[in-house]
């Protein structure tokens, strides 16, 4: 069984060594690279080919919603999951825009983080129900009724 592969990006080191411990300990998962900064982490991405990326949204550089938007037009494929301390709506709805196709805060543990990388790796998307029930009008049939691999727009009321 070929493991899937994930690559960290997180401007503090002491979470990307957490994030990579963590990844690893997964039978059905390897982490093939790290990085601090937006600038790095796109060309090492572009390189490697990861399965998935676990973007923080503060990085060196730039941040990782236009990550987020770089890597969903130079690699369409690759699953992208926001891992960040912010949990408000604005932030979320700001990374599904840009292309994110799960979104996890970084109180939510580890069990959480991973089952979101499982969810991300069948297919299917993912954010917290807490955060989903504070998101605008039609926001959880728009999230489970579609693939994310483009950027979009808003739906409407």
């Amino acid at each position: 069984m070929s493991k899937m592969r994930v690559y960290v990006v997180d401007d503090e080191p002491t979470i990307r060594m957490g994030l990579k411990l963590l990844i690893n300990l997964e039978p059905d998962l390897e982490v093939c690279g790290d990085a601090d900064s937006s600038l790095v982490a796109l060309k090492q991405i572009l390189s490697l080919r990861p399965d998935l990326a676990t973007l923080d949204l503060t990085l060196k550089e730039n941040n990782g919603l236009k990550l987020t938007r770089q890597l969903r037009q130079k690699h369409p494929a690759l699953k992208i999951l926001i891992f960040s301390m912010h949990d408000e709506v604005s932030f979320v709805r700001a990374a599904f825009q840009a292309g994110a196709n799960g979104y996890v805060t970084k109180d939510e543990g580890s069990e959480k983080l991973i089952e979101a990388i499982h969810r991300l790796m069948q297919g299917k998307p993912y954010l917290r129900a807490t955060i989903a029930s504070r998101m605008p009008g039609n926001f959880v049939w728009w999230m489970t009724g579609k693939q994310f691999s483009q950027p979009r727009t808003w739906p409407g009321p």
